[in-house]
């Protein structure tokens, strides 16, 4: 794998399966993925990790500077579900607190630089 020495894994993402009638809105998951994530992060680079078991999936490496605003962004941008790294922070938050106090952290950081994504639309 030819991967640039200053970018490291940050990440797997899943999207869904590929058969039955899921496929479709798989593919296109993971491909709006792709798109948005390019956006913010344009030196990201990936790694397809699909598996005809666990279906669409992709390794994210970026550099390391990035990690705070990528986990920020996947809060933000509402991708924090298909990714397995948030999962477990979230997942182990309740319990540890050094897991409670990443996703603070990210969550807090998630409203600073997306706060149109929090606002609530009831008035």
């Amino acid at each position: 794998m030819n991967v640039d020495t200053e970018l490291t894994y940050q990440d797997l993402l899943y999207f869904g399966y590929a058969y039955g009638e899921d496929e479709k809105e798989s593919r296109k998951l993971e491909s709006d993925f792709i798109k948005e994530i390019k956006e913010k992060f344009p030196h990201v680079h990936f790694k397809n990790a699909y598996d005809e078991i666990k279906g669409y999936r992709q390794e994210v490496y970026l550099h390391k500077e990035d990690n705070d605003n990528y986990y920020s962004w996947l809060i933000g941008k509402g991708w924090f579900e298909m990714s397995l790294s948030m999962q477990l922070i979230m997942m182990l938050a309740g319990r540890e607190p050094e897991q409670q106090e990443k996703f603070d952290k990210y969550f807090a950081l998630a409203k600073l630089q997306y706060p149109e994504e929090f606002k609530s639309t009831q008035k």
